[in-house]
């Protein structure tokens, strides 16, 4: 797929763009996302995912033995598998093109510029960069994608083009359940370093994802890890996706693939759950 041109200010409707569809086939789809269920790993500075079974089966039934029952859903927009907009984070009161988002943001309607509403769904060729396989182990809080790292990744394997999504896997899904280690409580989180960015972006990559809670490196919990964020979002509005589960097509040796996902339409929303989809021949 190739993508001319970012559409800041999408917000809905159609969107065009030049894809190069996957070939004609039996094809495998990998759901990339995680479980939405109550008490899940969330991190501190989000509000965490809540469902409660507001109407059961049985207490308003209708005539003819018919019964229905719904829920309510409370939770952040960066809880769970999500992607963060270019408006998420600003850096001197400005995001993504510059602008001003200081008197741009109110509580009730979020903000105005750089919003989730901005983001074309994401669709396009796919590639995982497998940090097991590059380090021979589960990545640690020490380790990171750096612009080496990458380099010697993909020689020898197609390289991201424009409009390319690439994700990454440190391993980290595994510790999914035990929250304080997925969250890097106990020291930080790998992830994709400053000159991994800029990598990417010089590809001109339509968005990044990784399977931890942070995308970047965090290699000290206790210091404050944003560069990679700023460089992406603010200076090249590329979407961050984080905490994708992708042990399944990293099992299979799925490196290369068809991903396809989308933000939900939440005005002047900062981010948004996604259920992002990779499809590879089967």
């Amino acid at each position: 797929m190739t993508v001319t041109g970012r559409d800041t200010n999408w917000g809905g409707g159609s969107w065009d763009g030049l894809v190069s569809w996957p070939e004609a086939g039996s094809v495998r789809a990998y759901d990339l996302a995680v479980r939405l269920e109550h008490g899940m790993t969330h991190h501190a500075a989000h509000p965490p995912f809540s469902y409660t079974l507001v109407k059961k089966h049985g207490e308003h039934p209708y005539p003819g033995g018919i019964s229905s029952s719904m829920e309510l859903l409370t939770m952040g927009a960066h809880v769970g598998t999500h992607v963060d907009a270019p408006g998420h984070i600003s850096l001197d009161g400005c995001v993504f093109g510059g602008r001003e988002v200081d008197a741009q943001q109110e509580s009730h309607s979020g903000i105005a510029v750089g919003s989730v509403e901005e983001l074309p769904p994401l669709f396009g060729p796919g590639h995982l960069v497998d940090g097991v396989e590059i380090f021979d182990r589960v990545m640690t809080h020490e380790d990171g994608f750096g612009a080496e790292e990458l380099e010697a990744w993909f020689s020898g394997r197609p390289e991201p083009k424009a409009g390319d999504i690439v994700v990454f896997r440190t391993g980290w899904m595994q510790f999914w359940e035990d929250s304080d280690r997925y969250l890097g409580l106990e020291a930080g989180i790998p992830g994709v370093k400053l000159s991994g960015a800029r990598w990417l972006s010089e590809r001109g990559v339509r968005a990044v994802g990784a399977d931890t809670v942070n995308f970047e490196h965090k290699p000290q919990l206790q210091v404050p890890a944003l560069s990679v964020h700023v460089h992406l979002l603010v200076e090249n509005g590329i979407p961050i996706m984080e905490s994708l589960s992708l042990e399944q097509l990293a099992a299979d040796g799925i490196r290369d693939f068809f991903f396809a996902a989308s933000p939900l339409r939440i005005g002047g929303g900062t981010g948004s759950p996604i259920r992002p989809l990779a499809f590879a021949p089967a």
